[in-house]
């Protein structure tokens, strides 16, 4: 198998595993991330609809034109946020999607992520945030101790057109102890760079810069290792024209990793648990023969001639030996071939 093939059978695995713990018939609103881990959550939902173990009015909210597309393919209800309840009656609080399940660029010891490589972190960030829970599914290669020191494309800033050059200036300007309250300075560094630097993204196959769902640019900021997480997503936000970072700061609950060995990293935040569940992948259970000694049998091996004879009588072993129930023989006679000596 190729190492794209394994790095997908390993998201495939992180998906599925995510999908079949969050998701069943007691779930009535589920949110759907993007990215290219989504589509084989996507392929697990639908796999449960067919079996009859999704609710059967369950409700769908994507966060890009890419998860409402997978959410039709599947035959599901898409549904805008807005179209939710504002507040979930039970907590009272704002958290009216029972799960999300989306993809992430790179996951720190404590679930900070990175996310918006497929540019679109604002829609993901509203729906995690209107999320009872958010779960991230990833390969290994997601997988690290510190932001920034996998994903080496910079934090994903979305931006107003009408001033990226002036935002990315300010961006540039930052320094490492640069911090979001009243302009101060701290004396701890928050990432790495001596200066940020910011390059307006540009699309693939099409002359010009990206342009996400919403209608705006994006700006990828390297800074380098991403020490403090929140005191950078907070600085970002702050300057004006900039409508969303991609760093996700203490909202995922849990994150899933598939392995090349085809195993599975479930992780909680670190502060809040020492452990890890490793799952290994299941194995068939090979059942091993039964043993029986020839003497237990009655029998015994002939060295002179290979053949198996009777303890009493030293005849050859025949089938009319243990009576006519020639299956009970054959099954007698497969025992008595495992336990005789090998030459």
């Amino acid at each position: 198998m190729s190492s794209a093939n394994i790095v997908e059978q390993a998201k495939r695995t992180a998906a599925f595993a995510a999908v079949d713990k969050h998701v069943d018939s007691s779930v009535r609103v589920l949110g759907i991330g993007s990215g290219s881990t989504v589509v084989y959550a996507a392929e697990r939902l639908l796999e449960l609809k067919n079996e009859g173990k999704l609710h059967p009015e369950l409700l769908c909210v994507p966060t890009s034109f890419q998860s409402k597309q997978l959410i039709v393919d599947a035959g599901l209800r898409a549904v805008d946020l807005d179209d939710l309840p504002v507040l979930d009656a039970a907590s009272g609080s704002f958290a009216s999607i029972n799960v999300t399940i989306d993809g992430a660029d790179e996951v720190d010891s404590e679930l900070n992520a990175i996310k918006g490589g497929g540019g679109a972190h604002l829609r993901e960030k509203l729906v995690a945030n209107a999320s009872r829970k958010l779960v991230l599914i990833a390969d290994s290669r997601k997988d690290s101790e510190t932001l920034g020191t996998k994903w080496d494309k910079g934090i994903p800033v979305e931006v107003s057109p009408l001033a990226w050059r002036t935002i990315k200036r300010q961006l540039e300007r930052l320094v490492p102890q640069s911090r979001a309250q009243c302009n101060t300075l701290a004396s701890s560094a928050a990432f790495s760079f001596a200066n940020p630097k910011a390059e307006l993204r540009q699309a693939v196959r099409k002359a010009g810069p990206v342009v996400t769902d919403n209608g705006n640019f994006i700006l990828d900021v390297a800074v380098g290792s991403i020490y403090d997480p929140l005191s950078v997503e907070q600085l970002i936000k702050m300057i004006p024209g900039v409508i969303e970072v991609g760093i996700f700061s203490g909202m995922a609950k849990e994150a899933w990793f598939g392995n090349e060995d085809g195993s599975i990293v479930c992780r909680v935040p670190k502060s809040e648990s020492h452990t890890s569940m490793f799952v290994r992948p299941k194995k068939p259970v090979v059942e091993e023969p039964v043993r029986v000694s020839l003497k237990e049998l009655g029998f015994e091996f002939d060295s002179r001639d290979g053949l198996l004879r009777n303890i009493d009588t030293h005849k050859p072993y025949r089938h009319e030996h243990f009576g006519k129930d020639k299956t009970k023989n054959a099954e007698l006679y497969e025992k008595l071939i495992q336990n005789a000596p090998r030459k």
